[in-house]
């Protein structure tokens, strides 16, 4: 009786962590799902927004005026360059069918940023302007490749320019615009003007948890977790598992023990002691308060998928 009594209590905790992992990956697949749709439909706003408005007609943008610009913010191998190419080539073989349908371009950023700095040097922007303008779309794959910030002041002028006249933006960054400090900041305003969405990488789903998810790799270590966590705020590992309980340590500490908890097989209360012996309550207030910081920023959504990749991928 006795033996059975101990296998039951044993056997009750490690049935209530593999319940938790499996709805912590269900709520990490909602999460990833959530922010494509949200993507998607965005694009698809865009789409119906220039079909429904005229430039000849004089029609006002009022229906777009919340999406422009759309950003996409997601790290490299997110999928979000080819989501982009894709819509873009569906969008122009519909358009064809419409013969008042007017331009559409695309460019990558580093393309865009060598017609920048030529129309500059030879004095020839009002070029780029009349394209600008004459443009129902405009497309920018990887703002932040155009690294000219003279550059990037004539393309704020320009976004200017053609916006007025009801020209539609898309771009994507691999940070939010604000956090980009590759951005010139006249440039990062206007980025940050409309949407930004939140694009995660393709396979998210593999940071959670266990089992497949870390077949073949090697589990990341809580002291690997807490010293990116801390250099990513410009902290020391000390800072961490000490006592200060400031802004900027507290939400520190809050991120490390999201990606502990994300991946690591630790408990909750493993991962506490690891953190200077604070209890599993504690631990939950940080991944909860990270969770939420996340679903409300997608610039910060976008820097902890790279630190994650960065902790897996080592």
């Amino acid at each position: 009786m006795t033996a059975v009594a101990t296998h039951e209590s044993s056997a009750g905790p490690r049935l209530f962590q593999d319940q938790t992992k499996d709805q912590t990956k269900d709520q990490t697949r909602a999460r990833v799902a959530l922010s494509h749709r949200l993507v998607h439909h965005a694009l698809e706003a865009v789409a119906a927004g220039i079909g429904n408005t005229g430039i000849a007609a004089g029609d006002d943008r009022g229906s777009l005026s919340g999406y422009v610009p759309l950003v996409i913010v997601g790290p490299a191998g997110s999928g979000k360059s080819r989501l982009l190419a894709e819509w873009f080539v569906q969008h122009n073989l519909t358009a064809a069918g419409n013969p008042t349908s007017s331009a559409a371009i695309m460019w990558d950023g580093r393309s865009l940023g060598r017609d920048l700095t030529t129309a500059l040097s030879h004095n020839a922007i009002d070029r780029l302007h009349m394209r600008f303008v004459a443009s129902r779309l405009i497309v920018i794959d990887g703002v932040e490749q155009i690294t000219a910030w003279d550059a990037q002041r004539a393309l704020a002028h320009l976004f200017d320019a053609a916006s007025a006249t009801g020209t539609a933006f898309v771009a994507t960054l691999r940070t939010h615009p604000i956090a980009c400090t590759l951005l010139e900041p006249s440039l990062a305003s206007r980025l940050s003007g409309g949407l930004v969405v939140s694009m995660p990488p393709v396979g998210t789903t593999r940071y959670e948890g266990t089992g497949d998810a870390f077949a073949g790799r090697r589990e990341v270590s809580l002291r690997r977790v807490i010293n990116a966590a801390a250099r990513h705020h410009g902290l020391t590992a000390a800072d961490l598992v000490g006592p200060s309980r400031c802004r900027q340590v507290s939400q520190a500490r809050g991120l490390a023990m999201y990606l502990a908890r994300r991946l690591t097989t630790q408990s909750l209360q493993s991962i506490g002691n690891a953190f200077g012996g604070r209890d599993h309550t504690t631990v939950m207030h940080g991944i909860r308060g990270t969770e939420l910081r996340r679903s409300l920023d997608a610039g910060l959504a976008a820097e902890i998928d790279q630190l994650m990749a960065g902790l897996v991928g080592r």
